[in-house]
């Protein structure tokens, strides 16, 4: 099935992140990996549930006490920041998370009808995306990961107004991550998800698998997703650590 094809694209692409074998990720179980070559560095836990496995990733000196921590814990239980923040004795931990890890593909997409979008071509587009951008707090406007430098991007222009901006990029794996924002006084009224609609529908021409992360907690942004097709293959969830 079409379907079960993607799910071997984006397991294969976690299990290369994670340093784990595909086989970790269908099998019911909690495993503790050392940070693999892909998340070398980063001072901190990182997990990955799908609800089947939870791959639980960490520097070498806390995978002893993080073993002992998820010892007899089903794959659900294991995923619990606070739980293993406290394992490892570290009183300054930040929880992010849990994310909506969700994919599509051509096969999946659900296009909606929608209005249009143009692509950010001149000086007054860039102008409109300044303004977004300052309406929105800078960690909003992080999250959002546009890169103006990046194409393409695309607005949804609404009396003259940029209400919504979106882009994508390319990672490792293949996959385009779209990246969304949209002003504040506008939300709610469906502009992001013309733009995610007309983003999920210009990457899938190029063949490529399209993947949406946001925070669980974000409610509305999840719902765009799964109301395009997007499926939640993963959740994540990291802390980092003092």
């Amino acid at each position: 099935m079409p379907q079960k094809n993607m799910n071997d694209r984006v397991y294969a692409h976690w299990a290369n992140l994670l340093g784990c074998d595909y086989s970790q990720l269908i099998a019911p179980t909690v495993s503790v990996v050392k940070h693999s070559e892909g998340l070398n560095g980063y001072n901190g836990i990182y997990f990955f549930n799908n609800r089947t496995s939870c791959i639980i990733s960490a520097p070498p000196k806390y995978i002893s006490e993080l073993d002992k921590a998820v010892g007899g814990l089903e794959p659900d239980q294991a995923f619990n920041g606070d739980l293993l923040g406290h394992s490892i004795g570290d009183g300054h931990i930040k929880i992010i998370g849990p994310a909506f890890q969700g994919y599509v593909d051509s096969d999946s997409f659900l296009q909606a009808s929608s209005p249009s979008v143009v692509v950010l071509e001149t000086e007054h587009h860039k102008a409109l995306l300044k303004e977004l951008r300052e309406s929105c707090t800078e960690i909003e406007w992080q999250h959002s990961s546009i890169d103006e430098e990046r194409s393409p991007i695309l607005l949804r222009i609404l009396n003259g107004k940029a209400v919504a901006a979106g882009s994508w990029r390319k990672g490792e794996s293949g996959f385009l991550s779209i990246g969304i924002i949209s002003h504040p006084s506008y939300r709610g009224q469906g502009h992001a998800k013309t733009v995610v609609n007309a983003l999920t529908k210009q990457g899938l021409t190029t063949g490529a698998t399209m993947h949406y992360q946001t925070l669980e907690s974000n409610t509305s942004s999840v719902a765009i997703a799964q109301s395009l097709g997007y499926v939640r293959l993963g959740r994540t969830m990291a802390i980092r650590l003092s």
